[in-house]
Order: C-alpha cells, then sequence, then structure tokens
C-alpha cells in the first residue's frame, strides 16, 4: 500500500494500479485502499471503476469523501442525478462542505437544461451529415471462447463527428486526450499559444479534417507543451504557468486561483468582462461566471473553525507551493502514515519515516505488497 502511494506521487500511474490491486488482494474489504483506487481510477479518466470502487467503501464506511468522489465520477459520465445524490449524502455527513455545496450547484446547473440533445463535436458544422451508427457484429472467436471480448471495432477514426475529447489536470500540468484511431503523426497539427490551442487532425482515408480549438481558462508554459500520437488517440500535454487548481478547461486565459471574491457591485458587474460564449446544443444557457460568484461569496462568508480551518490552511500552502514543498508535504505524509507533514524537500529527501515512525499502542505496522 505505502509503495502504492509512492508511486502514485511519482506519477507511476501504471505501477500504482498494480500495487494498489495487490493490497486490495491482501485485505478485500479495507475501505481506504478501495478509495485510493478509485482515485487512481478518476487520474487515469475510468470514471466507471472509480464508481465501483467507491461504491464498495461506501458500504463498508460511509464518508463525505468517499461520496463527493463517487459523485464526481457519476458528473464525468454525465449520471447529473445519480451524482447529486451521492453530494446530497456528502451534504449530510459534512453539513459545512463548502465542496459539496458547489457540485450540487453545477448538477442542478446541469439538469435545468431538462431535454437532452446530441451533441455535434467541435469544429464540425451543424450541417456536417453524421454516419449511421455501427452495425451490430458477430461475437469474436475470444468471446465464443469464454475469453474476454474484443472491442467491437478498432477501425480508423474515418468520420470527425464521432471524435470527442477528455481532460484531467494535475496542480502543475493539464493533458488532454483525443480520442482518434489510426491517426498518423504526419496528419496532426498543434499549435500551442499562452492562453489557447489549435488542432488540426486530417482523418486516415478521407479528406475529412477535425479541428478542435481550446480558449484556456489561464495561462500555460508553452515552452513545455508537447503532445503525442498514439494508435489510439492524440495526446497533448501543457505545463500551467501558475500550479494551481483551473475550474475549468476553458476560459479567458486570466483564470488563477482566487479563494475567495468581494461582493460583487451589480452596477460594476454590467461593466466586467464576460467570458466568452460557446456554441452549445442546450436549450438553456448556463451563467457559470454567477455560480461562481455566489459559491465564493458562501465562502467567504463562512467561518471554518477546528479540523475545517486547518484543512483550508494546509491546503492554501499547497496550491501556492513550489513543486519541491508539494513533494515533501506528500512523501512526509504518506510515508509517515499521517503523523508528519514537512514543507522542507531538502530533510524530507534523506528520511525514512517508514522506519522512524511507531504504532500507537497495542498496534504494530505491518507492510503488505
Amino acid at each position: 500500500y505505502n509503495e502504492a502511494n509512492a508511486l502514485f506521487i511519482d506519477d507511476d500511474f501504471d505501477g500504482a494500479l498494480a500495487a494498489y490491486q495487490r493490497a486490495i488482494a491482501s485485505e478485500p474489504d479495507n475501505p481506504l485502499y478501495l478509495m485510493k483506487r478509485a482515485t487512481l481510477h478518476m487520474k487515469l479518466t475510468n470514471y466507471i471503476d472509480a464508481v465501483a470502487d467507491a461504491s464498495k467503501a461506501l458500504k463498508l464506511t460511509p464518508s463525505a469523501k468517499g461520496f463527493l468522489l463517487k459523485g464526481e465520477a457519476l458528473f464525468r459520465q454525465e449520471e447529473y442525478e445519480e451524482a447529486k445524490l451521492a453530494f446530497r449524502k456528502a451534504l449530510e455527513i459534512s453539513p459545512e462542505s463548502i465542496i459539496a455545496r458547489r457540485w450540487v450547484r453545477k448538477c442542478e446547473a446541469e439538469l435545468s437544461g431538462a431535454v437532452k440533445v446530441p451533441l455535434v463535436a467541435p469544429g464540425i458544422t451543424s450541417s456536417t451529415p453524421l454516419a449511421p451508427p455501427p452495425q451490430p457484429t458477430a461475437p469474436s472467436q475470444a468471446a465464443v471462447a469464454g475469453t474476454r471480448p474484443v472491442p467491437a471495432s478498432l477501425a480508423p477514426t474515418s468520420d470527425p463527428s464521432r471524435v470527442r475529447y477528455e481532460w484531467y489536470q494535475t496542480f502543475t500540468h493539464l493533458v488532454v486526450s483525443i480520442l482518434a484511431r489510426g491517426v498518423a503523426a504526419s496528419d496532426v497539427s498543434v499549435t500551442f499559444e499562452p492562453a489557447e490551442v489549435d488542432v488540426a487532425i486530417k482523418l486516415p482515408g478521407t479528406s475529412s479534417e477535425y479541428q478542435l480549438n481550446l480558449s484556456l481558462f489561464a495561462k500555460v508554459d508553452t515552452a513545455d507543451c508537447t503532445y503525442s500520437v498514439s494508435a489510439t488517440k492524440v495526446e497533448l500535454k501543457m505545463k500551467k504557468d501558475v500550479a494551481a487548481k483551473w475550474d475549468t478547461l476553458e476560459g479567458t486565459g486570466e483564470g488563477g486561483i482566487l479563494p475567495y471574491l468581494p461582493a460583487v457591485d451589480p452596477a460594476a458587474a454590467e461593466d466586467a468582462p464576460k467570458r466568452p460564449a460557446y456554441p452549445t446544443s442546450r436549450p438553456k444557457k448556463t451563467d457559470w461566471d454567477e455560480v461562481e460568484h455566489d459559491v465564493a461569496r458562501e465562502e467567504a462568508e463562512e467561518k471554518l473553525e477546528g479540523d475545517d480551518a486547518l484543512q483550508k490552511l494546509f491546503r492554501d500552502i499547497y496550491a501556492r507551493a513550489d513543486d519541491d514543498t508539494r513533494r515533501a508535504m506528500n512523501k512526509s505524509f504518506q510515508t509517515s502514515g499521517g503523523t508528519v507533514l514537512s514543507t522542507n524537500w531538502g530533510e524530507v529527501a534523506k528520511k525514512d519515516y517508514e522506519k522512524e515512525r511507531t504504532a500507537p499502542e497495542g498496534q504494530e505496522w505491518k507492510k503488505w505488497g
């Protein structure tokens, strides 16, 4: 388990997943192990697996954190009603949770659209004809033999309307995966600007071109932005100009860490610049600026005490810290079993907290895996 945490911190997600599997195999009903693997699945955008692990952990030990994770995984799958229920459960356990309230509000904003309309992929006009739905195929030999079936189609993507993209972030980097199969590297063009990304992909076996234009939430360091082309996707990796958690992928390029916002003067708000509007198939538009201002005002008016105030302090320190400070905080806390939290990487790098730590009276440390 400790090995898995260390690999997770080092961004070795495949190694961390294998280590968590071994830990769970030794203790299948350990809710902590299940929640850690669910968190890793979220990082890997395996949202279905994340919901499964979080649900099992919650049956063993209900927690606000578990319901928040489950709710976010459902939200990413556009299961807004079920996600809202999960966030409501989190609020029942932790009524003061600002994060849960924010997610409930996001779910309500999505559900207020009422009608679900098929989305048109970015870069494609509504006049572009859509390909007919794929026809069912005969079961593969592997399926007949009882082994895991092969995906229905691994053919190259030739229809721009079938291309979609996903994204995730760390405090320092942003990753956008464009899910287009069989694309040649020579047919991909990517232009990185401080607050914009332009992608053009010539799809195989056709003259069609997929285009994606993103106006980013905040600025990125164009000198440290790269992309790669594999058999199943085109992946963009961008380093954030300022290490911080982004609220959304797209925006004005001026986003950043704004823990509190002052009360908005209605007269001044009318003169304030608005976020650019993007084409949408939703019948009702959501004013995310208004949602964010409302939540920020609630945060500013709420006075935290005790553990909540301490946790907020730690989050603020982590959000504003450099890479070495965050590395020190992660390693000291994880390897000490939660008994040490240090910001001095020069000291933490040389220490072995696993050897130095002592278990509570009547208990003993055990190493799994």
